[in-house]
């Protein structure tokens, strides 16, 4: 991969990881400096997301780097938060339900 493929692909990663949790991105640019895309959240609004060596951040002025893109995405979007919470908890609820011996064994 080269440099300038790099931070466009690592966000492309990161959000497509998220994709139970947002409605859609697409790319607006990216150089050897940053890449840009456009998020749109579970509410319907979009945010703009900028991935540098400083880390992802909203676009909005004075906004404050995150180091991952989960962070940046349950700072700007409650139905994330809630969404990824019942995720979360569904997939414990699953696992505790395989990890509990079987009655009438052992």
């Amino acid at each position: 991969m080269s440099p300038s493929e790099f931070y466009i692909k690592e966000l492309q990663r990161a959000l497509s990881e998220q994709a139970l949790f947002i409605r859609a991105f697409s790319v607006t640019s990216s150089s050897s400096l940053q890449a840009i895309v456009s998020v749109t959240l579970l509410e319907g609004n979009n945010v703009t997301i900028i991935l540098t060596n400083q880390g992802y951040r909203a676009d909005q002025s004075g906004a404050t780097p995150f180091e991952t893109i989960e962070d940046l995405l349950q700072s700007v979007s409650p139905l994330y938060v809630q969404k990824r919470q019942l995720a979360l908890l569904d997939a414990l609820e699953k696992w505790s339900s395989h990890q509990l011996p079987n009655k009438g064994q052992g």
